[in-house]
């Protein structure tokens, strides 16, 4: 594995670790790796995903605060259940995926119940709006549009485009044929057009 991870510069001699080099390149040693909680696995998971998972968050809430939260609660939740995970091959980054929707669902629904609550304080629900017009002005109109899609058009776009993945692999992802996610992905993509229209 040594040889795979570090390479050795020819004129000085000294190792130097390789950043495109994985550790654990077979899905079923990592997701091993990672429930016997060795660092290296840990550390890979993050660095392969912690964009990702970014990315997805900041698409479903609008800003990056929320973004940033729901990032820490996925691998926080990563480590907690990890023990529990057992690798059927769908790749890891599918189940890290399910628990980023899941952490997503649940800061929208504290941001819901947080609005509710400020209604009875107006000096709270000015800033509370405030605060929201500022982050939203980070999004581009794309990324409003995508936040108005339904949400299988918005996973498989971003699973497709954000995150860039094979027909193949959003089908494992989403446990769907492959002809079904081409089928979605246009569907949503005439969704986004019609939304970014309006």
């Amino acid at each position: 594995m040594r040889d795979l991870m570090h390479a050795t510069d020819a004129r000085t001699g000294a190792e130097w670790a390789r950043p495109d080099a994985r550790l654990y390149e077979r899905e079923e040693d990592f997701a091993t790796a990672l429930s016997a909680l060795e660092p290296g696995a840990w550390r890979q998971l993050f660095e392969e995903n912690h964009r990702r998972v970014f990315k997805y968050a900041l698409i479903r809430t609008g800003n990056t605060a929320d973004a940033d939260d729901v990032m820490s609660s996925v691998f926080a939740s990563a480590a907690r259940g990890i023990r529990k995970f057992r690798y059927q091959g769908v790749p890891v980054a599918a189940w890290l995926l399910r628990i980023a929707h899941n952490e997503t669902v649940r800061s929208l629904q504290r941001r819901a119940r947080s609005a509710t609550t400020t209604l009875e304080h107006p000096q709270a629900a000015s800033k509370h709006a405030r605060d929201e017009i500022a982050s939203s002005d980070e999004l581009a109109d794309v990324a409003g549009a995508m936040g108005r899609l339904s949400p299988d058009h918005r996973e498989v776009l971003m699973l497709r485009i954000v995150d860039d993945r094979s027909v193949r692999d959003t089908a494992q992802m989403l446990c769907k044929s492959e002809s079904a996610v081409k089928m979605l992905q246009v569907r949503a993509l005439q969704s986004l057009r019609r939304k970014l229209e309006e």
